[in-house]
């Protein structure tokens, strides 16, 4: 039997005798028209019935076509049996393979249709071959599925309409999965070598009805609109090779360029895609290099050539070369790539946004834009061009405006023009307002933290906030400033760095603007000097101290005060005083606080706090550790790891004053006895921030039992109102603590 060739190479083919193997070839060498009619019989209609009679062959070429194309509207799908009565190959499941020369004459138009299969009955097709729109334009693929009507999988090449390519199909019903086939399964090839060339083969679930195939068939694609292709060279046979090369050429020859590549004009920017496609034996493993000007293109080896943003080097012509596995290769004509700058404005890609900012602030504008070099900015506030040393980048694409004020000549609409040698596009408006700071109190602010470790949530939202001035001394860095400062809510250290400017005394009320921060846990107001926005201002002087808020040791802990989380809210930074306090480090002989150190303090009950010698407090540093103070007094800093799982342990007493620690006894209290409105009132000369107690007995000779206690006075005006009623005479005495 004749090997009859694909048309690719004017190469020829001797002739061989035909093998036990091939179940039959079809040349369709019939009469132009009808195959049903003009091949006697061995073509048949399955659908429609009753059969439309528009199978057609012209130029023994059978034609298929999608039954609503305007091309050529066909049909009916047919058939041809394999044996004209029952054969070996019809008695059961047999492995087949079929094997055509397709030429796509018209590309789909639509994603994907079959158009060829195993026929087992007018119900069950298996192995089909569908016909997909390829990925380039101008390109289509083919596809295989076992049985479903929906592609399973995609030959990954892009083919060329008007070019001849041999088609190759496996199909094995038999269960016995000998790879490449395998049960159930159609596997596809496309210009295949051997059978070990690159295929695909379907995934999609096949019943086990009908599995028996007795024809191959041509299907008249519903749906396909405008698909055209024309069959040549059908062999169906029981092995790959005598399927394959009744139809394909077996001695080597060279691939061709089906589609060449298109020279094209880009403009500078744009992606560039330059596709050709090949065709050849063992197309799944052609090789591919581009060349431009004869030169190789470094990383362009498929067959789309990509450039992701063009530029004027990269203008010249290309080509493509195309290898097979033996090693021949053929080279497109090649395509000439213009690439030039477009004749227009440059296109604003990023517009300015509104922007808020707090006094004394800076702020940015920023824009964007892209067409052809150079591109020149020029920003205008209100509409004309921004005047003075407050503004930065007024002629490129980011604006900096320092120092803004609204009667500084800052605020407004501001927008930006971008221009080059073809004109000019303006960009959008956007505005600069600024706000005020939010007047807050110290308590607000020691709210802002998380539930966790009570560190602040937000260090860049700007606060102001009013309190007294409760250290002595500065408490940071030669170079920078840092107090504490309260107000009826608590208290927060301040500090703030680059500046010596900001060191207010004890008892001035400040005005405090700035952000929130935490140092080792301590949260603090943290203002910068390189930010004028930030400021401490001493609104007046010799305000009295808070009275020390008198509280036990157990305090960073305990439930009675709210558990840690509310001592840490009200009490860190707070100006605290605790009473009948003993210095373990006293009993030394010669012991004096040293600079920088933390000395452990003690009371009655046997518990223990922390009082922090800060290494600027020259007025305690040197002096004698007592062994007992009746009070000593100072704001509660704090020093702990930010994550460190225990919060209560980082309280550290920070008195800036040697005086805080109070050793003298204070002298016995004298008071007096008034009425007013029918309740006694005692008054007292009190030892400020001493802790007093007030006992009543109804015997001058006692007993006298406490009717308040933890009275604390921040002047020497004590004073307390017995509201409990009194129905005899009574007597008082006033204790410390």
């Amino acid at each position: 039997m004749k090997k009859y060739l694909l048309t690719l190479s004017v190469a020829a083919l001797a002739v061989t005798a035909a093998r036990a193997n091939l179940i039959w070839y079809e040349n369709f060498n019939y009469a132009d028209g009808c195959i049903e009619t003009n091949s006697a019989g061995l073509w048949v209609c399955h659908s429609p019935i009753p059969a439309q009679v528009d199978s057609i062959v012209v130029n023994k070429r059978f034609e298929i076509s999608g039954n609503a194309s305007t091309l050529a509207p066909r049909q009916d799908d047919v058939h041809r049996d394999f044996c004209l009565s029952p054969c070996a190959f019809t008695n059961g499941p047999t492995t087949l393979y079929a094997s055509f020369t397709i030429n796509c004459t018209n590309l789909p138009s639509t994603v994907s249709n079959y158009i060829a299969h195993f026929y087992s009955d007018s119900s069950n097709f298996n192995a089909r071959v569908w016909s997909i729109i390829g990925t380039q334009p101008g390109t289509w693929r083919l596809g295989i599925s076992g049985g479903n009507g929906f592609v399973s999988k995609i030959y990954p090449v892009d083919l060329a309409p008007n070019t001849e390519y041999q088609v190759v199909v496996g199909w094995d019903p038999t269960g016995s999965d000998d790879p490449p086939l395998f049960s159930l399964s159609a596997t596809l090839w496309v210009n295949p070598i051997s059978i070990n060339d690159p295929s695909v083969t379907s995934i999609d679930a096949v019943t086990n009805n009908n599995l028996t195939a007795v024809a191959y068939a041509f299907r008249q694609a519903a749906g396909a609109t405008d698909f055209m292709g024309a069959i040549t060279n059908l062999a169906v046979a029981t092995s790959f090779n005598e399927a394959a090369t009744n139809v394909w050429k077996t001695n080597a020859f060279a691939p061709i360029i089906a589609l060449p590549p298109k020279s094209a004009t880009n403009f500078v920017g744009d992606a560039v895609a330059m596709v050709a496609v090949a065709n050849g034996q063992g197309l799944g493993q052609l090789t591919y290099q581009w060349t431009k000007n004869g030169a190789n293109v470094g990383g362009q080896t498929t067959s789309v050539l990509t450039i992701g943003s063009a530029g004027t080097g990269d203008i010249g012509n290309y080509a493509l070369i195309a290898t097979t596995p033996y090693n021949l290769a053929v080279t497109s004509t090649p395509a000439f790539l213009w690439v030039t700058n477009p004749p227009v404005p440059p296109t604003v890609t990023v517009q300015p946004t509104n922007k808020t900012v707090f006094a004394h602030q800076t702020a940015t504008f920023t824009v964007a834009a892209t067409g052809v070099q150079p591109i020149t900015y020029s920003w205008f506030l209100n509409n004309a061009p921004p005047v003075g040393t407050n503004f930065s980048g007024i002629n490129g694409p980011v604006l900096t405006i320092f120092d803004v004020q609204t009667n500084n000549g800052t605020t407004g609409t501001y927008r930006c023009d971008v221009s080059n040698d073809f004109g000019t596009r303006s960009s959008s408006n956007a505005t600069l307002t600024v706000q005020a700071v939010p007047l807050v109190s110290i308590g607000f602010l020691r709210g802002l933290v998380d539930p966790t470790f009570y560190l602040p949530t937000n260090t860049t939202a700007l606060w102001s906030a009013t309190g007294i001035v409760t250290s002595h001394t500065n408490l940071t860095t030669a170079a920078n400033s840092s107090f504490y400062m309260q107000d009826a809510s608590g208290g927060i250290d301040v500090f703030f760095g680059g500046t010596t400017n900001a060191r207010p005394e004890a008892g001035d009320s400040v005005t405090v603007i700035g952000p929130l921060g935490n140092f080792s846990s301590l949260l603090e107001m943290n203002l910068t000097a390189s930010d004028p926005s930030h400021s401490v201002v001493t609104n007046s002087h010799n305000n009295p101290l808070p009275a020390g808020i008198v509280l036990p040791f157990s305090f960073t802990n305990s439930p009675a005060y709210g558990g840690i989380s509310n001592a840490i809210h009200q009490y860190q930074g707070a100006y605290l005083t605790f009473t009948n306090v003993y210095f373990p480090a006293g009993f030394t002989p010669g012991a004096v606080f040293a600079s920088g150190s933390n000395v452990t303090i003690t009371n009655q009950a046997g518990e223990f706090l922390t009082m922090r010698v800060d290494s600027r407090v020259f007025d305690i540093i040197g002096k004698p550790v007592p062994k007992f103070a009746w009070t000593v007094s100072g704001p509660m800093g704090f020093f702990l790891g930010t994550t460190a799982p225990n919060r209560s342990a980082g309280y550290q007493l920070t008195p800036t004053l040697y005086s805080e620690i109070v050793t003298n006894a204070p002298p016995p209290a004298v008071g007096a006895v008034a009425s007013s409105a029918g309740h006694p009132v005692i008054t007292w000369t009190a030892q400020p921030f001493m802790s007093y107690s007030i006992l009543r007995a109804t015997n001058v000779l006692g007993p006298y039992l406490p009717i308040a206690t933890g009275l604390t006075f921040n002047s020497p005006a004590g004073t307390y109102t017995d509201l409990t009623p009194v129905s005899s005479t009574v007597f008082y005495k006033i204790a410390s603590p």
